[in-house]
């Protein structure tokens, strides 16, 4: 694909329609500064759909367009068009096929912007989609403009990275992403709206139960009416049958007299059928008959010709004789003439010889008077001509005045009708009335106003809505924490009360009548700290069994270990306890404390090791130290306690008793919050069911805000275009007014010049009259001299053609002569064959004998064909008089058939009622048995009862009849909403494994792609510079978002980033990446605005060199004012501004150029 041309029109500084043709593939556009040779690469990025403003070196879309000029004014519009040699067929999709492809924008002032593809409107994005993965585009690597070099080499890597997309052709599957994800997004919506309609749908069902009753009483009166109608339909069944059983027996009467016409009928069709066959026989007879006296009449033909072509030969052959003998005769005499003749042109040639000689002196003198005449007439000729130029010089300035009087009068008249139509135009505006439009803005405020309260409403009701949601999410959230808690202390409760009855089963006392006596460790609580230490010092006395006093101990009824119990539930004298006593930090039942005051007595609390050892001194000889850990200290020593040996037993129980306590402290707090849970759920549902109706009403209001706020809208903008139509009107109109007045000074002053013209005219016609009769003198005497040269000339060269000529027919003669003589020769042998031919006529009498024995043949074939044709005549006849009788049959066969239809229609519409009746009974399940014949009077009771019920239905008034019908359908709805809920979340499914297919060959293609420019820069870098190297990295480990950025050391650098580079090496490192993304994805055409501006030779030379290479692929445009890479080019294009602000283009083929200068 290659770009042919690029047209303008109105386009920043191009307001002239202007097309630039690009038919090579090195086009330079040169100029100087400010001509607008960069308005050419702007114009190319607007029509590829370029929507800022600011890319294009404005401040809005609108200055785009031409602005005025000191002589011109401003264009109304804005044209680029872009013409593609698609004959390769590059592009894809519907406009693929085309071997020309044309891409056109369009914005007028008044914002109007159109996109054109082969002159169909098509849209902005339809454009962009054309050009997807071939880097052509308003933001492609085919398009460099001014200062996009640098912006490129220092682009931020996710704008860098768009580049690399743009090469692998990844932007296609970026767009196709970009809709699945809103096909996605649609789907979701979808699915929510199945849910709405589930909901409507549950609601539905609700109000439909309540309709079945009603239906229920209707059908009870149905059923008696469908007894009452099935007896009805009995008798009317009954009586069908019978008209049906008399319509048969006339039908049976009509088939029989039909049937006896149509066999009679078949007879004779027999008898004409026979005939017709006698008939074909006899007319193949005839037919073989004919043909054979056919063929003999044919061969008789041909032998009467054979006798003609022979009698014909041998006159023709007497006659060539006797001609023969007459050509000997005539070409003797005419070889006598010739010899003649030719003796009298020898002798005439010689005359001619003579007088040849004498013209040619003639010629002579008049050639050397010629010179003289020649040089007088152009001098008056020289004279003439100047006076004559004058002349038409002041004609054509005269044909311009009365061009521009012409202009001028019409432009007048146009005027004059522009302001007739504008007049016209003023009056037709139809602008609304003041009151319509103040009624219309009354209803808009009303509206407003109840869409705001209704707005306000529906807020406040979300509010609450989310105030509901989050007080039951709070309130959900509170009660699974507490029924979590719950559960949680339940089961640690239970876990620990089985561990604890095991420790009761499994205890010495276990086996023994005391078994369900109680424990100590039931009935003593510590706190938390002291549990170990208090579990260490009593060791097996947790276990002791309280004993009543008086109970007499059997050794067989104890148990057979360890063991320890109490049998004095009394109380003990009271000691002072010191406030470190173990005895102060326990609580117990009063049956054990005086056993437990005295097992504790004398123990102390120490809070740790180190303290006890300190305070070992102070001890009494009955007292110990008891640390949390179970160590023990007494006066004499200490026993440490090892924690492998601890039991846990009193820990266990003041968990349990604690988690007792936890639980009962939950039940409540879960029953309130379960019951403010639900509460909670009653109050959501009633506020959804109202927000929905209230979002239902909100809806409906703002569809009639819309269209009443459509209403003002139009009526606005009707009165505000037609005050604006108006102001443009009367501004027009001024406008005019003043052209026509200087239209009119114009014509005033080209009025005036005119008349001067006209006479000055006058007067050097005059004088040039004089001049033309002395140039006619002047010319007529060279002319004069001139043809009595030309006559000299030609009775020269007739002297000598006729000289030639008679030579050349002395010649002729003599050849004539000779051919003469063989030709006599020739006529001489043909009369000697033509005398042997006439000798032999054997063969004239052979082809009469054959002509009468042929003609014998003939007439007796012809009395047999004649005998046939009699025959044949005989039979048509025969079977003429068969075929009367035939017709007189058919034509009373219709009367029959007729009166058997009848009857047959009257039996068959006798047997559908009687169906129809049928039909009614079974469908309804009557039992015929059970019917009896009606009389007449019966059927009219019936009927009258019938009337009854259907009044008594009546009377029921509104029925839901399809109450279960629409309660099964609602269900079916329901289940069909909810097939389709599946079938979305499948869609959904499949979108979802869309977009991961889409981001895997992104990632494989960007990956591939990256790869490749990598190695294509690395290799372009050096050639570029001459050496260094450069090479892309990656930003980021994922490669749908991962940034691109280019690390680049020129030869002897050792620069740590891209900044550091010099102007001319950011040029060279953006063109060497720019090089290796066309070498791995060409595009059709690259645009480059002075790229090369900050090259020197060196570097240039190299830059031109690459693009000679690249440009066996790709077309290159480029602007530029260095002379070498002007020489690359194979076209100059230039950018002139003879008039200031505007334009123009002056193109040059170097080839064609350098062609002519060869030529030259």
């Amino acid at each position: 694909m290659r770009l042919t041309q690029i047209k303008l029109a109105g386009f920043k500084s191009f307001t002239d329609p202007t097309t630039i043709h690009v038919p090579s593939q090195l086009v330079a556009v040169i100029g100087p500064n400010g001509c607008g040779k960069s308005n050419v690469i702007d114009a190319v990025r607007w029509v590829l759909g370029e929507a800022s403003a600011k890319q294009l070196r404005g401040e809005s879309m609108q200055d785009v367009i031409f602005n005025g000029a000191a002589t011109r004014r401003p264009a109304p519009r804005a044209s680029v068009e872009l013409v593609f040699d698609n004959s390769d067929h590059t592009l894809q999709g519907a406009w693929g096929q085309y071997a020309e492809v044309s891409i056109k924008r369009q914005l007028t002032r008044q914002g109007d912007s159109s996109y054109y593809i082969n002159g169909q409107p098509v849209r902005r994005r339809d454009i962009t989609d054309l050009f997807l993965g071939t880097g052509v585009g308003a933001r492609g690597y085919a398009v460099i403009e001014q200062g996009m070099i640098s912006r490129i080499i220092e682009a931020r890597p996710e704008d860098l990275r768009a580049y690399i997309e743009e090469a692998a052709g990844v932007s296609k599957y970026k767009e196709r992403r970009r809709e699945t994800e809103l096909r996605l997004k649609d789907t979701r919506e979808h699915l929510q709206r199945l849910h709405d309609l589930q909901n409507e749908l549950t609601r539905q069902v609700e109000k439909l139960n309540a309709q079945a009753a009603t239906a229920e009483q209707y059908r009870s009166l149905k059923a008696q009416l469908a007894t009452q109608q099935n007896q009805l339909d009995y008798a009317q069944w009954q009586n069908a049958l019978a008209e049906a059983d008399k319509a048969a027996e006339q039908h049976q009467i009509a088939q029989t007299k039909q049937q006896n016409t149509s066999a009679q009928t078949e007879q004779l069709n027999q008898q004409i059928q026979a005939l017709r066959q006698t008939e074909q026989t006899q007319q193949e007879q005839l037919a073989q008959l004919n043909a054979q006296y056919s063929q003999v009449r044919e061969q008789l033909a041909r032998t009467e010709e054979q006798q003609r072509a022979h009698q014909t030969q041998q006159q023709r052959t007497e006659r060539e004789r006797t001609a023969a003998q007459a050509q000997i005769a005539a070409l003797h005499t005419q070889h006598a003439a010739i010899i003649a003749e030719r003796e009298t042109l020898v002798a005439q040639s010689q005359a001619k010889q003579t007088e040849l000689e004498t013209l040619a002196q003639i010629v002579a003198e008049h050639e050397q008077r010629l010179p003289e005449l020649e040089t007088q007439e152009q001098t008056q000729e020289n004279a003439y001509r100047s006076q004559q130029e004058r002349l038409n010089q002041m004609k054509r300035e005269l044909a311009l005045k009365q061009q521009q009087l012409q202009y001028t009068q019409t432009a007048l008249t146009q005027h004059q009708e522009r302001l007739n139509r504008l007049q016209q135009e003023t009056t037709a505006l139809n602008l609304p009335e003041d009151t319509e439009l103040a009624t219309v803005r009354e209803q808009t405020e009303l509206h407003q106003q109840q869409y705001e309260t209704s707005e306000t409403q529906l807020q406040t009701q979300e509010a609450q809505l989310r105030s509901l949601k989050i007080e039951l999410q709070a309130a959900e959230a509170a009660y699974q924490t507490l029924h979590q808690q719950h559960i949680t202390a339940q089961a640690q409760q239970q876990a620990l009360a089985q561990l604890l009855r095991s420790q009761t089963t499994q205890d010495t006392w276990a086996k023994t009548p005391y078994a369900d006596t109680p424990a100590v460790w039931q009935h003593i609580h510590a706190p938390e700290a002291w549990q170990h230490a208090l579990s260490v010092i009593l060791a097996e006395r947790l276990h002791a069994r309280l004993l009543p006093e008086n109970t007499e101990l059997q050794p067989e009824n104890l148990p057979q270990s360890a063991a320890a119990w109490i049998q004095f539930s009394g109380s003990l004298n009271k000691k002072t306890q010191p406030a470190q006593a173990l005895i102060n930090q326990i609580q117990c039942d009063k049956p054990f404390q005086a056993a437990l005051q005295h097992w504790l007595d004398g123990v102390l609390c120490s809070p740790n090791l180190a303290h006890a050892l300190t305070h070992q001194h102070n001890l009494q000889a009955h007292q110990q130290w008891l640390t949390p850990e179970g160590h023990r200290i007494d006066k004499t020593g200490a026993i440490l306690f090892n924690a492998d040996n601890a039991e846990q037993l009193m820990q266990q129980k003041a968990q349990h008793d604690s988690l007792l306590a936890q639980l009962e402290t939950l039940e409540p707090q879960l029953t309130q919050a379960q019951t403010q849970r639900d509460t909670l759920r009653e109050q959501l549902a009633q506020a959804e069911q109202q927000h929905s109706n209230a979002q239902a009403q909100h809806r409906q209001l703002a569809n009639t805000l819309q269209t009443v706020q459509n209403r003002a809208n139009e009526l606005i903008t009707r009165t505000n275009q037609g005050q604006i139509r108006r102001e443009h009107i009367a501004q027009e109109r001024a406008k005019i007014a003043e052209e026509s007045e200087i239209y009119t000074q114009q014509q005033d002053t080209l009025s005036a010049d005119i008349d001067t013209l006209t006479q000055a005219i006058a007067e050097l016609d005059v004088q040039n009259r004089e001049l033309s009769g002395s140039r006619q003198s002047q010319q007529t005497a060279l002319k004069q001299a001139r043809l009595a040269l030309l006559e000299a000339n030609r009775q020269h060269g007739t002297a000598e053609l006729a000289l030639n000529k008679w030579q050349q027919r002395i010649e002729n003669l003599s050849i004539q002569a000779a051919t003469l003589v063989q030709q006599q020769e020739n006529w001489r042998l043909r009369m000697e064959e033509a005398a042997l031919l006439a000798e032999n006529d054997e063969q004239a009498q052979l082809l009469a004998t054959q002509l009468a024995d042929i003609q014998a043949q003939a007439e007796e074939l012809n009395e047999r064909v004649l005998a046939a044709q009699a025959q044949l005549a005989a039979t048509q006849a025969q079977g003429q008089t068969v075929y009367e009788t035939m017709q007189q049959a058919n034509a009373q066969l219709p009367q029959f058939q007729a009166a058997v239809q009848t009857a047959l229609l009257q039996q068959q519409q006798a047997l559908l009622n009687a169906q129809r009746f049928h039909e009614n009974l079974l469908e309804r399940g009557a039992d015929l048995d059970v019917f009896t014949p009606e009389t007449e009077r019966s059927l009219k009771e019936l009927a009258q009862h019938i009337a009854q019920l259907q009044q008594n239905i009546l009377d029921l008034g509104a029925v839901n009849l399809a109450a279960l019908q629409e309660l099964a359908e609602a269900r079916e709805r329901d289940n069909y909403y909810r097939t389709q809920s599946e079938d979305v979340l499948a869609a959904i499914a499949l979108l979802e494994e869309a977009i991961a297919q889409i981001d895997g060959e992104t990632k494989v293609r960007f990956k591939e792609t990256f790869d490749a420019v990598n190695d294509k820069m690395q290799a372009y870098f050096p050639t570029l510079f001459g050496g260094g190297e450069a090479q892309l990295q990656m930003i980021g480990d994922d490669l749908l978002t991962a940034g691109v950025s280019i690390q680049a050391r020129p030869p002897g650098k050792r620069n740590s980033t891209i900044h550091l580079l010099s102007g001319g090496e950011k040029a060279l490192t953006a063109m060497s990446l720019v090089f290796a993304l066309f070498s791995l994805n060409p595009a059709p055409f690259c645009l480059l605005d002075e790229v090369d501006a900050p090259l020197d030779d060196a570097n240039t030379s190299r830059f031109c060199n690459l693009v000679k290479e690249m440009s066996a692929q790709t077309q290159f445009l480029y602007i530029s004012h260095n002379r070498l890479t002007m020489e690359m080019a194979e076209q100059l294009v230039g950018v002139t501004m003879q008039e200031k602000g505007v334009s123009r283009i002056v193109a040059v083929d170097i080839q064609e150029a350098l062609q002519m200068a060869d030529a030259a």
